[in-house]
């Protein structure tokens, strides 16, 4: 059923000239709120994942300074987490400054800690029981927790705004249109936040065509020279959550379909139940 709501929400949008662009406007972001089936009902909505922070970007490589060896130097990814980590709504991340050195050395190939705050083998073999850092991409977010210095509070509020997308040696770009405001705070230490709030106004109405919009509230915000996240306007990655209710019994549903570029068919990825 998603898959074909995937499927039509592309051709509508190649037959109105849309290039592919995924807005909120589309046919994918309407939720079923309630839907009666036999003994009893179920609901369910689609989420963009690349509007999304998609945590195994961090495994992007530095190519390091003069004083900083490429495992260790900061990359635009590792600065828009802290970013976030600032921004989560209701919560207060500054004690967790510095966590995003852990998640790198979690996703990344190397054994090389990512600085002072980094984590690798060594330190979590002495937990019970003991385990190795992962050194690949993570397959799900709720990998979150084996890393070193994630509390279950931060790991619930951060995962509204959190994905795991496949690593194909190259970092996802975030899809403009879709990503919730602490995301698209996340993108710069001093956002316009009055021009932004004005940006989301508009795309709910009418998606961008381009990044220009959101760069133009941006500015030189790279404190670091740094250069920006990779942004965009289209989006291959979507998730479903759906629930089913029959009498006393419930099911949860977590998937993760790729849709191809061009309106091809979707491909389920992952998917669990009652845990995502």
């Amino acid at each position: 059923w998603v898959k074909g709501v995937l499927m039509q929400d592309a051709r509508l949008s190649a037959a109105t000239g849309g290039n592919n662009v995924v807005g909120l406007n589309g046919l994918w972001a309407k939720p079923v709120d309630y839907l009666p089936i036999d003994g009893g009902a179920m609901r369910g909505h689609i989420d963009d994942l690349q509007g999304r922070f998609n945590l195994n970007n961090l495994a992007t490589p530095s190519t390091g300074t003069a004083n900083n060896t490429a495992a260790t130097a900061q990359t635009p990814y590792t600065q828009q987490f802290e970013y976030l980590l600032e921004n989560l709504p209701n919560f207060d991340g500054s004690k967790y400054r510095g966590i995003s050195a852990a998640i790198r050395d979690w996703v990344d190939q190397d054994s090389v800690r990512s600085g002072t705050d980094g984590a690798e083998d060594q330190d979590y073999q002495s937990q019970d029981p003991p385990y190795r850092a992962a050194n690949q991409g993570m397959h799900s977010v709720s990998e979150l927790l084996l890393v070193r210095g994630m509390t279950k509070d931060l790991y619930a509020a951060l995962l509204p705004y959190v994905t795991v997308l496949p690593w194909t040696g190259s970092p996802t770009a975030l899809n403009v249109n879709t990503a919730p405001e602490p995301v698209l705070l996340s993108l710069g230490a001093n956002v316009n936040r009055a021009a932004l709030e004005q940006f989301m106004a508009q795309r709910k109405l009418s998606p961008v065509s381009s990044t220009t919009a959101i760069t133009s509230l941006l500015g030189a915000q790279q404190p670091n020279t740094l250069p920006a996240p990779q942004l965009g306007v289209t989006s291959s990655y979507f998730g479903l959550q759906a629930e089913v209710f029959i009498g006393s019994g419930r099911l949860a549903l977590y998937s993760v379909i790729f849709r191809p570029g061009g309106g091809g068919t979707p491909v389920v990825l992952a998917h669990s139940t009652n845990t995502q």
